[in-house]
């Protein structure tokens, strides 16, 4: 245990440890340490995961109805290609440790990432697992830039073309990542302070959707008085904050990569500072929304509460309780500052890309310069620097500018390179005005919701456009018909099965009193009606003789007077066979019977049931001889 306690220096340790800090060490107390940190960062990665399903649900319900399927598929492909972008080349120009080619600006080596072919050899199965670990971690957080970006460009990037850009958007920020964390990084050797990616996640997506809008220029008819751009789903864009809000626990208390060497501390103090920032920045937002409009805007609420948690992502190992509230507060006021400015430029940023997470990583890192307390136990966790307030030094304050200023021009140039490109390509970039007009979720996908029914489009279409709108209605009124229909045959059926358990009721109680009621000699049950003079209809032994009415006015009362063949439905029951109860038709036959000069009011009619599946009326067009085999 002796050599062991050369591991826990707490003025040399790294926080981001691509390579685990006891790497060297071989016991079973350093298994313990890789398992207790591994579990960590690979839970912290589960959580983070979560967020891109908040991010879906947010832009999602900022976009038009019309758009809203291809915002959530354009976040899952940010995971698909974006994942497959960052496996094969992402993690090398982050990471890479090829010591021949080892420079402060960009890694090189391992590429198309596997860490079984790096570490091959019994004494180093726990670097391998760490390797796992790590690289889950670090990929959850690339993806995540790439995810703005999809925000910035809603309703107007064609899909094609943003699976093309999310790839690219990888690759840009792999280069801040190496900058900042990797130990060899040309800001991490000054002393730069980012535990949680405020700079090289937050900042470098929050630049390229600033220069995509611009670049893409506003939605049709945005910025016209008459627009009608509003959320199509704000109970959508407040869950999905709620989903971001969680998921930033796992990003701002997973970026200490571990629990062991006292690191447990610094993830506590993340979370409390991340719930406190939101806190003040949700506070200060809903307070300006009742000053200003006297309701609480939504969009208001929404900017202030994540642009806050943006803001102390990278302070927030080493906050204290009221700096996060004061760092999430002033996030806050310049979030929602920040809108009109947008609006007075003719800046179209449908998410609130700009609010949420460039001004507020600016502001952030700028923070860190002012409000940075260095650790009593982990002094390495700030690179033995603190901030103006505590050292009344200019020295990180100024380090955390030439790193604010770096990455924000690096990012800029080479994302709007990387838009002028594929705006250029055969591929294009923005969708044309007809495509915007009619969605992304019918263009894209060919999908057709109820919304489809009540667009307007406002210009003729190109017999293209009109075939592919059309189909798409028509696809739409189908499914509508076919669901309606549907739900009438229901309930029809309920109906009809409701009316058979009422007859079946009725006939086994008139079985039951024993009146007016006689078996036949095949075993069916003949219903007799009395009519106003007592009369009986009567039957023969074998069921042959059909029953006769004597009474004209009680007949009335039964059966409209036309010469038809009415089929009376009754239930057979045998008990001595246990069979179960079928229905038998006894035809009658009878001209034209003569209608009654004055209503009269009929005799009772006894033991007879009076639903309306009792008595079937079926016309009959010509007339039948009244003969024995007919009636058989």
């Amino acid at each position: 245990m002796e050599g062991m306690g050369a591991i826990f220096n707490a003025s040399a340790m790294q926080i981001v440890q691509i390579h685990h800090y006891a790497e060297n060490l071989h016991s079973s107390e350093v298994d313990k340490l890789y398992q207790d940190d591994a579990v960590w960062i690979i839970s912290s990665s589960f959580i983070i995961f979560t967020m891109h399903s908040g991010f879906g649900l947010l832009e999602s319900g900022s976009v038009s109805a019309k758009d809203e399927v291809n915002i959530m598929v354009k976040n899952v492909v940010d995971v698909v290609f974006g994942g497959l972008s960052y496996w094969s080349c992402g993690f090398g120009f982050s990471y890479g440790d090829y010591e021949p080619w080892r420079n402060p600006y960009i890694g090189f080596g391992k590429f198309f990432y596997d860490p079984t072919r790096d570490y091959d050899s019994r004494e180093s199965i726990n670097q391998e697992g760490w390797s796992y670990a790590s690289f889950l971690f670090q990929l959850s957080l690339a993806t995540t830039a790439s995810t703005i970006v999809s925000g910035a460009v809603a309703e107007r990037a064609k899909l094609k073309s943003y699976i093309l850009l999310g790839c690219i958007v990888i690759i840009i920020q792999a280069l801040p990542a190496h900058w900042v964390w990797d130990k060899e990084g040309v800001f991490y050797k000054k002393g730069v302070v980012d535990f949680a990616g405020c700079s090289a996640v937050h900042m470098v997506g929050g630049i390229i959707g600033l220069i995509a809008t611009v670049y893409l220029k506003p939605r049709r008819n945005r910025f016209s008085e008459d627009s009608v751009h509003q959320m199509s789903s704000p109970t959508n864009a407040l869950l999905g904050t709620f989903l971001l809000w969680w998921g930033w626990f796992g990003i701002n208390a997973g970026s200490v990569w571990g629990i062991t060497g006292g690191r447990w501390r610094l993830g506590a103090r993340a979370a409390v500072a991340t719930i406190m920032a939101s806190i003040g920045g949700g506070a200060t937002a809903i307070t300006i929304s009742f000053v200003k409009t006297k309701k609480l805007q939504v969009n208001f609420l929404i900017n202030g509460i994540l642009s806050s948690i943006v803001s102390i992502t990278a302070i927030c190992a080493v906050s204290r309780p009221w700096h996060a509230l004061v760092i999430g507060s002033i996030s806050s006021v310049f979030s929602i500052a920040i809108l009109p400015v947008l609006d007075r430029l003719h800046i179209d940023d449908p998410v609130g890309i700009v609010p949420i997470h460039l001004t507020s990583s600016i502001w952030g890192m700028i923070a860190v310069g002012i409000f940075c307390e260095q650790d009593k136990y982990l002094t390495s966790a700030t690179n033995n620097m603190s901030g103006l307030l505590y050292s009344w030094s200019f020295d990180l304050l100024l380090v955390q500018l030439l790193c604010t200023f770096t990455i924000l021009l690096y990012s800029a140039a080479t994302g709007f390179l990387a838009l002028f490109l594929i705006s250029k390509s055969p591929l294009g970039l923005r969708v044309t005005d007809y495509e915007e007009q009619i969605g992304a979720d019918v263009i894209e996908h060919g999908l057709a919701g109820t919304n489809v029914a009540r667009y307007v489009l406002e210009k003729p279409l190109s017999t293209r456009t009109f075939q592919t709108v059309t189909k798409a209605i028509t696809k739409w009124k189908m499914l509508a018909k076919k669901k309606s229909r549907q739900k009438r045959m229901e309930a029809a059926k309920i109906k009809r099965e409701a009316e058979q358990e009422t007859f079946a009721q009725a006939n086994g109680a008139a079985l039951a009193n024993g009146n007016g009621a006689t078996p036949n000699g095949n075993g069916n049950v003949l219903h007799h009606r009395n009519n106003a003079t007592n009369n009986t209809n009567t039957t023969n032994s074998n069921g042959a003789g059909p029953p006769k009415r004597n009474s004209v006015h009680a007949f009335n009362n039964q059966v409209a007077p036309l010469a038809v063949s009415s089929t009376v439905t009754t239930a057979r029951n045998a008990p001595s066979t246990g069979r179960r109860a079928e229905s038998t038709a006894i035809e009658m036959e009878g001209g034209p019977v003569p209608t009654a000069p004055a209503p009269q009011k009929a005799a009772p009619v006894e033991d007879v049931p009076t639903s309306s599946a009792a008595v079937q009326r079926q016309p009959s067009w010509e007339s039948k001889p009244s003969s024995a085999t007919s009636r058989k």
